[in-house]
């Protein structure tokens, strides 16, 4: 657990130099857990289980205007799933980041989903799924019942010669969510042998690696196709080809 405490004394220096090391490298930066900065579970030490916690305010915006007052405006993504209450969103809402909708979450046929395409903000990040979720092919074979694969097909209007991968990911492309991100085994259409992370595991985790024979023309197409009908194009990218 972090020592906001002395954090907030010495100005949240410790998190402006991290910050400004990460943006050397990364175009974008996810914060995992955002939710934490507002109030976080605090265990004793020595606990066997999670049971004696209790909820702990965080730094919460006093954080980020250190960081934007250093640094500037930053694109930063905040992980947002999970258990969220109204002054996490209200964080989320004042920092200006956007938040993540996952596609694989959206398909209740009894009831509505946060994560809905249609519910969408247009401040948020659309996902097939993350790095904790299984790939779209996975998940569709063995971890929904047969009427939610009916309301998905339903829901993204599915072809009958389209496949589950490419339904999902046109309805991620389609979004009003500014960004749209798929993995790399949902655009190849792989199943769950090729899954990232397996949640509160050890061991077999982040062992997948894509082969170069893997991305193929046809797949390199897909992905050009989908990017130009959706407007998608980095127009950055577009300039430097002319």
């Amino acid at each position: 657990i972090y020592d906001w405490e002395a954090m907030d004394k010495d100005g949240y220096k410790w998190w402006i130099e991290r910050l400004r090391e990460s943006f050397k490298i990364y175009d974008i930066v996810r914060i995992d857990h955002f939710r934490g900065f507002e109030s976080y579970w605090e265990i004793p030490a020595g606990s066997d289980t999670a049971a004696p916690g209790k909820w702990v305010k965080g730094p919460g915006y006093k954080l980020f205007a250190a960081v934007k007052e250093e640094l500037g405006e930053l694109n930063i993504i905040a992980e947002d799933l999970g258990f969220m209450t109204n002054e996490v969103i209200e964080l989320r809402e004042r920092t200006g980041f956007p938040g993540m909708k996952i596609l694989q979450f959206a398909f209740n046929p009894e009831d509505e989903s946060i994560d809905s395409p249609h519910l969408a903000p247009a401040n948020s990040v659309m996902y097939t799924g993350t790095h904790d979720n299984n790939t779209v092919l996975g998940w569709y074979r063995n971890e929904i019942d047969d009427p939610t694969r009916e309301y998905m097909a339903r829901y993204t209007n599915r072809k009958e010669y389209e496949t589950v991968p490419h339904a999902m990911l046109r309805t991620v492309f389609s979004s009003v969510s500014f960004m749209a991100i798929a993995t790399m085994q949902d655009l190849l259409e792989l199943d769950e042998s090729a899954r990232m992370n397996f949640p509160s595991t050890l061991g077999g985790n982040w062992s997948w690696r894509m082969t170069a024979d893997q991305l193929t023309p046809a797949v390199e197409e897909t992905l050009l196709d989908l990017t130009t009908i959706y407007r998608r194009i980095n127009e950055n990218l577009v300039e430097l080809k002319k």
